[in-house]
């Protein structure tokens, strides 16, 4: 196996991220420093370490996924005293990563893994995972704005949308209810996205990711996927498992 990618499966982080500390010196195979992302080692053989830590493979790959309430922060601890989706883990705790983030006022399905490279591939754009939103504002976007938005539109800091897949679902009042599908994943994109149009996001909940839904998953609760959904992602990622 080439060592970029056994780190990658370590959780150290992308393939890419894994060759910058290859070359910055800072992995060991057998106590020799290396610079070259493409040696092969073997996983059961050879002692890899990343600035002193031995990187080991998983024994079982764990895929799970959370239903996380508004208010709590998708980080293992925080400076601040937040509520952190690493308390909602249980016996997981410390032993898988988010596969991207929701923010604070987001609820809704988060994605956890220990392989990874399927994490990476779920969340790079050049692999455009579907994204799938519920998404209240104010005011409703007039259909002119709603075409906008499914086309792209500026969100700030230089950067535009992706097209989207947008469709209108309910109005009550001023709220209008909508479902949003998007590709990419920027930070913070749907509330961006609305507030380009002059709406303001006042409830927001993802209820689907790269094809594993939300379902009856109570808020606050983590279920592990089922064999389905694991080949679902392996294929949605293209990483054997």
């Amino acid at each position: 196996m080439r060592l970029n990618r056994f780190l990658a499966l370590t959780g150290l982080g992308s393939r890419r991220a894994c060759d910058l500390l290859i070359e910055q010196g800072r992995i060991e195979v057998n106590g020799e420093i290396v610079t070259r992302p493409g040696m092969r080692v073997d996983p059961h053989k050879d002692q890899v370490r990343s600035d002193g830590e031995r990187r080991r493979l998983p024994r079982n790959w764990i895929f799970l996924a959370m239903n996380k309430p508004s208010g709590v922060v998708t980080t293992r601890s925080d400076e601040l005293g937040r509520s952190t989706v690493d308390e909602l883990l249980g016996r997981y705790r410390g032993r898988v990563i988010p596969i991207g983030r929701l923010d604070k006022g987001t609820e809704g399905l988060l994605l956890f893994t220990n392989h990874g490279e399927i994490a990476h591939r779920l969340l790079h754009p050049r692999y455009r995972q579907p994204r799938t939103y519920l998404v209240w504002v104010q005011p409703a976007p007039s259909p002119a704005d709603m075409e906008r938005i499914r086309e792209g539109v500026p969100i700030g800091m230089g950067e535009w949308s992706g097209p989207a897949e947008l469709k209108a679902l309910g109005r009550k009042g001023e709220t209008a209810r909508l479902r949003i599908i998007l590709r990419e994943g920027k930070n913070r994109e749907v509330r961006r996205i609305f507030r380009s149009v002059g709406s303001r996001v006042t409830a927001l909940r993802r209820v689907d990711y790269a094809g594993i839904g939300l379902g009856g998953l109570a808020v606050g609760a983590v279920r592990s996927l089922d064999p389905d959904e694991i080949e679902r992602l392996t294929e949605a990622t293209g990483v054997p498992i």
